[in-house]
């Protein structure tokens, strides 16, 4: 069963369909939105901590991602504080799906920390990634959340099931 979502993004209203399925996950989407959860901790991002797993299409966790810098480029604190950190840091969905390969293709990705947003979409959308579970959005207005309206847009456009849990990240 489907429902319409009002999102407010700025001054614009973006009506979207969402699954209510999310509300009701069973205790195998619980435990691997969990373990999002869990992942999103290693992240060393002081603003920001977000995880990502991705699931099989058997329900098997094939990969973990959460927001950093690439393989052998030092976590230094001065990179985490500068303005130029969005152009280095890998978002945990990125880093997922590149763990994942080929393997996403048809299986599930969980998220927990901050709304999906457009560029990771994309990524996810490429990916052949058919299910994302994500946790409500906080209600506070940010950039996160106006970029997760524009992720679950183009999430509808090609047809990939977007499903929110019923506890926010805060949870």
């Amino acid at each position: 069963m489907a429902v319409t979502a009002r999102l407010e993004c700025r001054e614009h209203f973006l009506e979207v369909n969402l699954s209510t399925e999310g509300l009701m996950l069973d205790k195998w989407d619980k435990r691997r939105l969990g373990l999002a959860k869990f992942v999103a901790e290693w992240s060393k991002d002081p603003n920001a901590k977000v995880g990502a797993v991705i699931a099989d299409t058997l329900g098997r966790v094939i990969a973990l991602g959460y927001n950093g810098f690439a393989v052998g480029i030092e976590d230094k604190e001065d990179r985490l504080g500068c303005d130029d950190k969005l152009a280095m840091i890998l978002h945990a969905e990125e880093n997922a799906v590149l763990i994942a390969g080929e393997r996403a293709r048809g299986g599930t990705i969980y998220v927990f920390g901050k709304p999906t947003c457009a560029k990771c979409a994309a990524v996810i959308i490429q990916s052949g990634i058919k299910r994302i579970v994500s946790p409500c959005f906080d209600d506070r207005p940010s950039k996160w959340t106006e970029l997760g309206v524009l992720a679950i847009t183009l999430f509808s456009e090609a047809g990939i099931d977007f499903e929110l849990h019923g506890q926010s990240n805060s949870d």
